[in-house]
């Protein structure tokens, strides 16, 4: 008797130590290797980059498949290791043997990109949906600020793997060339691009430090600060006279238009109907391998409750539309509470059956063994997700039965 409570106490224990999370651990290695050729068409691509690449990284031991894209430009080489290899030592292998092999890269080729491939943190536990509540001019910028300041704020939260930005828009100068003007100048696009890309290329030369403890540039500091400033860069010489960029072009401070990959977010009215909202920017957050994800997400939940002053002020609001830390909670106590019910069902079966002697051994059999399983578990690092949850619901259903 004094053991089974033992098993059931430890059992306890694990449970309310034991990570949960939605989704099992998957250990699955890999990595993807991209490699830009400008000017190559996709056959050549796949002549010159994919295919020696293909060879070289088949000779690597552990690696299971080899998938290799061609198209214009660029090509793409996945790799996949089997199940089990150590997925650290499979990267770095990875990339000694590619970068073992850039002598035998075309001329012109860029240097090889290795990403390695971590399902693990690829998949968000967490999703945040901000939204302007009122339409402003600068709403994109202004919304992709306050969301990048509260993911900066993160970055002390423990067992948080990785945050992404999703929907965002970035503050830019925005630059409209007028072609007719262009051509009454008789002035190449080329050009254009030529004096601009000299504006981001040339950077001042640091020569010491200052009695302060500041560096010494050599150079005029943040020479374009506004759109004026950028308007009258000198981008070509016509006839002896000097054409500024204000001649020929529109530019404006605003947000990167170039940016398609948009998101909006509405809400649904008393009716039926639906009433559009702005733009939203759609904050995505992972977890560390082995972490809690119930952990993680009420943590990250804390803070953004904290920043609500903050977020009301500018007329920002929030909608979790993730949390498989909730979800995960919600399924290991729902678990537990229909395994108490099955257990006092089976207590009152046995003891009207066996009597009280031995239906309290034969009852206190059933929890006792699952809490060994779970105190188990919980030694060999393993979660609380649908798999084990899909088990131990099986394991008590046979011990009912």
């Amino acid at each position: 008797m004094i053991l089974g409570f033992t098993f059931i106490l430890l059992g306890i224990v694990a449970l309310l130590w034991m990570p949960r999370e939605e989704d099992p651990q998957i250990s699955i290695s890999g990595g993807v290797v991209m490699v830009s050729l400008p000017g190559a068409s996709a056959a050549e691509i796949e002549q010159v980059v994919v295919r020696p690449l293909e060879r070289r990284i088949k000779e690597i031991k552990g690696v299971e498949h080899v998938y290799g894209i061609a198209s214009d430009n660029v090509g793409i080489i996945n790799v996949m290791y089997y199940i089990g290899e150590n997925r650290e030592a499979s990267n770095l292998k990875l990339y000694d043997k590619v970068m073992q092999n850039m002598n035998q890269m075309p001329k012109g080729a860029s240097t090889p990109l290795v990403r390695p491939l971590d399902i693990d943190i690829d998949i968000p536990i967490l999703s945040i949906a901000f939204y302007a509540k009122d339409a402003t001019v600068s709403q994109p910028v202004a919304l992709y600020k306050r969301v990048e300041a509260f993911r900066n704020s993160l970055g002390t939260t423990p067992n948080l793997a990785k945050t992404e930005l999703k929907g965002e828009h970035k503050e830019q100068f925005n630059i409209e060339i007028d072609l007719f003007k262009l051509a009454g100048y008789r002035i190449g696009l080329e050009q254009i691009y030529t004096a601009l890309e000299a504006l981001s290329t040339e950077l001042p030369e640091v020569s010491n430090h200052s009695k302060q403890e500041k560096l010494v540039l050599f150079g005029v500091k943040n020479v374009l600060e506004s759109v004026e400033d950028l308007q009258n860069v000198i981008v070509a010489q016509v006839g002896g006279s000097v054409i500024y960029l204000k001649d020929i072009a529109r530019v404006s401070l605003g947000y990167d238009v170039q940016n398609l990959k948009n998101a909006s977010i509405s809400y649904k009215n008393a009716d039926g109907s639906w009433t559009p909202l702005q733009e939203q920017v759609t904050l995505s957050i992972s977890k560390l391998r082995g972490a809690n994800a119930v952990t993680v997400a009420d943590e990250v939940l804390a803070k953004l409750r904290a920043y609500q002053s903050e977020l009301d002020k500018e007329g920002i609001g929030y909608s979790v539309t993730r949390n498989y830390g909730e979800r995960a909670n919600e399924a290991v106590n729902e678990l537990v509470f229909h395994l108490l019910i099955s257990i006092v069902i089976i207590a009152l079966l046995l003891i009207f059956i066996l009597g009280w002697r031995e239906g309290l051994i034969v009852t206190l059999s059933v929890p006792a063994i699952l809490a060994v399983t779970i105190f188990i578990a919980y030694m060999s690092d393993q979660t609380i997700n649908r798999i084990t949850l899909f088990a131990f619901f099986v394991e008590s259903w046979a011990f009912g039965g």
